[in-house]
């Protein structure tokens, strides 16, 4: 490595030879003061001279070392101590104490020392906002990635977002399925008109940020409630460069420009832990769907079965259950095919889909056989749905080709609390007991489990 020269050196050797110098000449200098000749260039006067000159480097180096080296030490230790902060989040990802509060340099002077401090202090406030967005990022980005149900990412992610940007009132809205829905919004009157609001949809169409700015004299009637946003900001969140969702922030003063950068970083991480969110969530509908009727399967709906039951005993509310089976459905798929089994299947769970109440749960038990759980229904109500769904059934024709397939169903009905029962497992065997009943009695028919 090339040694470089010392500055403080290479000051003190020419403020040396400058007073040397100095020493020399003014003997010249004192001739002119009509100083006698013999005495200006007497030695002792030419060495005193000299002397004085030497003394005068030596004092200059002493206060420049007061007033410039000492200044000049503090602004490196401070600079070390960054130093050691860069190194300590290069090795273990640890912010050190290194703030503007800690590593500002004073600013004491009103010249280039006051000018070199005071951009000394901007870069550190720079640095230290810089590391607290890291920092703010890497926990943000850390707990997204374990977060993977959808709403609690939606509420977590908008209450991280406000609060890191200032925003007095939010909304994260999500595209699925091709509709725009609300996934979370706080401070908003109307959140749900939001879904159709000219700025949101031009953002998810075109992935642009919008901010619009209002005058003070202009009121806006808005979603906004408590308080007239003075700034708007509608940030496109993007996975792979598409929009798939779009994050609405309102203040009441003017966002800071490093705010509006930190959203655009933070939309980014927001982003990946969305789409893994919404992958998880196609993969538990998946995992939860029949593939040929796609109504719940056995295994899930038997699990939303045991969280209704236990509802039911907490609040002492009625639930009802019925069991579906399509009679001779054997001969559908010997006369037809299993193709037009599978038609006649599909067709007829969107049939119970029609004839059931919204809030009611509809599964494939087995080949031909469906439930439908009613949480809230008696024996009553129970009964009118299911004669409700059995006259739909068999009202409505599969086509096949210039076939119409006409079939029926025969249905088994139990309640609780009009029965007693002991657990779910007995309220299936109960209503399976009515609809085999149905089965002997002639089919076509719903029986009560008595």
């Amino acid at each position: 490595m090339r040694r470089l020269p010392n500055t403080f050196f290479r000051l003190a050797t020419r403020m040396i030879g400058f007073g040397l110098v100095i020493g020399i000449v003014f003997p010249f200098f004192m001739l002119l003061l009509g100083v006698p000749r013999t005495i200006a260039f007497s030695s002792l006067f030419l060495a005193s001279c000299a002397i004085a000159g030497v003394l005068v480097g030596f004092v200059n180096i002493v206060l420049t070392g007061v007033t410039v080296k000492s200044k000049l030490t503090v602004l490196t230790g401070k600079m070390q101590e960054v130093k050691g902060s860069i190194i300590t989040i290069s090795e273990n990802g640890k912010i050190g104490d290194c703030d503007p509060e800690h590593c500002s340099v004073p600013i004491e002077t009103n010249d280039e020392f006051g000018q070199s401090a005071q951009s000394f202090n901007e870069l550190i406030a720079a640095f230290a906002s810089s590391l607290r967005m890291l920092d703010d990022i890497k926990n943000f980005t850390a707990i997204f990635s374990s977060q993977l149900d959808l709403h609690t990412l939606g509420e977590y992610a908008l209450d991280r977002v406000m609060k890191g940007t200032g925003a007095d009132a939010g909304a994260l809205l999500l595209e699925q399925e091709g509709e725009v829905v609300v996934l979370h919004s706080f401070g908003i009157r109307e959140a749900q008109a939001l879904s159709q609001d000219a700025h949101i949809l031009r953002a998810f169409s075109k992935g642009e940020n919008i901010t619009i700015s209002h005058p003070d004299e202009i009121i806006v009637e808005s979603t906004l409630t408590q308080f007239h946003p003075k700034q708007v900001i509608v940030e496109p969140v993007k996975f792979k460069s598409v929009p798939i969702a779009v994050i609405l922030l309102a203040k009441a003063e003017p966002f800071q420009a490093e705010m509006v950068r930190q959203l655009s970083i933070f939309s980014q991480s927001l982003a990946v832990a969305l789409h893994n969110a919404l992958e998880h969530e196609q993969l538990q509908k998946l995992a939860a769907l029949d593939p040929l009727t796609g109504i719940l399967n056995r295994r899930f709906g038997m699990v939303r079965l045991h969280e209704e039951y236990s509802r039911s005993v907490r609040r002492g509310a009625p639930l009802a259950l019925l069991m579906f089976d399509i009679d001779h459905f054997k001969q559908v798929n010997d006369t037809y095919g299993h193709v037009v089994g599978d038609r006649v299947l599909r067709n007829i769970a969107n049939q119970i889909r029609q004839g059931i109440r919204e809030g009611d749960i509809l599964l494939r038990y087995g080949g031909e056989e469906f439930m439908v759980i009613l949480p809230g229904a008696n024996k009553e109500d129970a009964l009118a749905i299911a004669e409700r769904v059995r006259h739909i059934v068999r009202e409505n024709v599969t086509m096949y080709g210039e076939n119409q397939i006409c079939v029926t169903i025969s249905i088994g009905l139990d309640s609780m609390p009009e029965t007693t029962i002991t657990g779910e497992m007995e309220l299936i065997a109960n209503a399976d007991e009515a609809l085999y009943r149905s089965k002997n009695a002639g089919r076509d028919r719903t029986t009560i489990h008595c």
